[in-house]
């Protein structure tokens, strides 16, 4: 019985071409921990915990689980992973999000010592490709002006025929922010600006006013318009009349408030790849929205295409960073979504191999610029922010 004889957890920085601007304050590259699992037969698994530098934990969790076989998810689990949910003295949230990683690095690991890609092992394909939206925000040295936002949105959409659109709000003042979006949206037809996502910038009195201007131009989904969801269900108590979404993964609450309509996470945010379907199958019994978002080194993206190729319920296109982002760790390059679409990889497990190269690259470009860098001159994430 194949059993784990090495763990391997890696910290990179993932360069943005430009720094993107929102309302926590500028980004100029993201950290995110790229994981090897090697089995005792010398077989390796890859997995990504998009949630920083988790090295030192993951290391930690090592020591539980050499030894154990590969097969035994369960036990792995229970071994890393606080069963109470919560403990007062360690981050659960952390520990989850951390052997999430691990957890994806099993199954990728699994699914190439039988030879067949991961979408067969959670239940089968029930489609051969996936969608992804395009990404605007304005950007430092790229797009700084609505009217750059607008002309890269129709360049993306003369390229690569891209037919949904996501982006940043909450950075310039709300008006002008506003004919932004109705220019988008004269620019590249109804429907093609599916979500927008303030990142907590309204108050409540503020919010009203802009989810009554986004209906009136046909887009549909707004992401964290208030710092909390509480607030989020005020808004759907006055019959706002859009959709919102969360990076909250609280469905007990949008079981009981209604609000939110959809989340919008990552595969390790819940534990892993089973934590995840549990989690989205629940979430089709009570008709709310799943996708996942970007924001990650190109392995993760592979997870995300194979779990919604199993998923009946996965309607929604995925965040998509692809052309923000200046380099990945996989050898077999850029992700590049035509029509909105990519294909579900063919090969072994997530069909997709790591670039040595680009792994000690972006991990020494970790320690150079430490863990989420922003830019020159500009307010540090998480170091501004602007409420309006």
């Amino acid at each position: 019985m194949s059993t784990i004889v090495d763990i391997r957890a890696t910290p990179v920085n993932v360069p943005m071409r430009a720094p993107y601007r929102f309302s926590f304050g500028t980004l100029a590259s993201f950290t995110t921990t790229i994981i090897e699992v090697v089995d005792s037969d010398g077989a390796t698994g890859i997995g990504e915990a998009p949630h920083g530098d988790l090295s030192g934990l993951i290391a930690q969790m090592a020591r539980n689980l050499i030894g154990r076989p590969i097969d035994d998810l369960n036990g792995c689990e229970a071994s890393c992973v606080a069963q109470t949910g919560f403990s007062l003295w360690d981050d659960a949230a952390r520990e989850r999000r951390a052997f999430g990683g691990v957890e994806v690095a099993l199954w990728d690991l699994r699914a190439r010592r039988a030879g067949r890609p991961l979408v067969d092992l959670l239940g089968g394909r029930v489609r051969d490709e996936v969608g992804f939206t395009e990404y605007f925000a304005l950007r430092v040295g790229a797009e700084e002006t609505p009217s750059d936002v607008i002309r890269y949105c129709e360049q993306m959409a003369a390229e690569h025929q891209a037919p949904w659109f996501e982006g940043k709000l909450g950075v310039l003042d709300v008006e002008t922010e506003l004919a932004m979006v109705a220019d988008l949206v004269r620019a590249l037809g109804p429907g093609a600006v599916v979500r927008l996502d303030a990142n907590g910038a309204y108050t409540v009195p503020t919010a009203r006013q802009v989810v009554r201007r986004l209906a009136d131009l046909g887009v549909g989904w707004l992401e964290a318009p208030c710092r909390t969801l509480d607030e989020t269900a005020r808004l759907r108590a006055d019959g706002a009349p859009v959709s919102f979404s969360t990076h909250e993964a609280d469905l007990q609450r949008a079981a009981r408030t209604g609000v939110p309509d959809g989340f919008c996470l990552d595969i390790t945010e819940m534990g892993g790849v089973r934590r995840t379907q549990d989690f989205l199958r629940a979430c089709a019994a009570l008709g709310i929205d799943f996708w996942c978002y970007s924001g990650d080194a190109g392995s993760m993206t592979a997870a995300y295409l194979h779990l919604t190729a199993a998923e009946p319920s996965m309607i929604r296109p995925h965040q998509s960073l692809f052309r923000f982002t200046g380099d990945v760790v996989v050898a077999q390059g850029h992700w590049s979504p035509r029509g909105g679409l990519l294909p579900v990889p063919e090969g072994p497990g997530l069909g997709v191999d790591l670039d040595p190269a680009a792994l000690q690259r972006m991990h020494a470009r970790f320690r150079r610029e430490g863990s989420m860098a922003t830019a020159m001159n500009g307010p540090g994430y998480r170091q501004q922010f602007r409420q309006q």
